[in-house]
């Protein structure tokens, strides 16, 4: 069950680490129970994660039953949040950075939720053609460099590390999210093979 109270305040540390306010981290706990409890972050970002998948493909043809396109995009879902920290497990072993781990995914999981609001509201303006498409496309990608900005800033703080490794660490979480929207992509664009007899 969500606790209110401290999602809020999680919720309020990563956004003042969107405006670059350091005291942004003291809002994250470095310990195994904070780092579990971001994962509840992805409870909250689930119905805007829909609503972009929506708008995201009900232009592309699906070659799969719907029940099969849905079982894809969930555990799609599911495998990118925990594909990662996984990694940053391991990668923050090899830079010795493993005492700040904890910290570390928790700020980047709660502030997937600011990141995950951005992209729907430029989406939301985009699908209702509320700005003529040039701009919503510049807007777009203007907001998706400021996203990565945003996740460089929170590697720097919160592993403690040079700014050159956050940029590595933002340019290897760009790899491993764009791994899985080929994945969900090509699944989903699949044509269902008929042998003949």
């Amino acid at each position: 069950m969500l606790d209110s109270k401290k999602t809020i305040k999680n919720l309020y540390g990563a956004c003042l680490l969107a405006r670059f306010d350091r005291t942004g981290l003291t809002f994250f706990e470095n310990n195994v129970e904070g780092f579990w409890r971001s994962f509840q972050a992805a409870v909250i970002c689930a119905p805007i994660y829909v609503t972009l998948l929506i708008m995201r493909y009900m232009h592309i043809e699906i070659g799969v039953p719907i029940f099969i396109a849905i079982i894809i995009c969930v555990l799609s879902y599911i495998i990118s949040w925990f594909a990662f920290p996984y990694t940053m497990f391991h990668v923050s072993k090899m830079i010795n950075r493993e005492r700040f781990f904890f910290r570390y995914i928790s700020a980047y999981n709660w502030a997937t939720v600011i990141q995950l609001l951005a992209l729907l509201a430029i989406a939301i303006t985009t699908h209702n053609n509320l700005l003529v498409p040039v701009f919503s496309g510049f807007l777009t990608l203007a907001l998706i460099f400021a996203i990565y900005i945003y996740k460089g800033f929170i590697a720097y703080i919160c592993l403690e590390i040079p700014i050159g490794k956050s940029i590595v660490l933002v340019l290897l979480d760009f790899i491993i999210a764009l791994l899985f929207e080929g994945w969900t992509l090509r699944l989903l664009q699949a044509t269902p093979q008929i042998s003949g007899g």
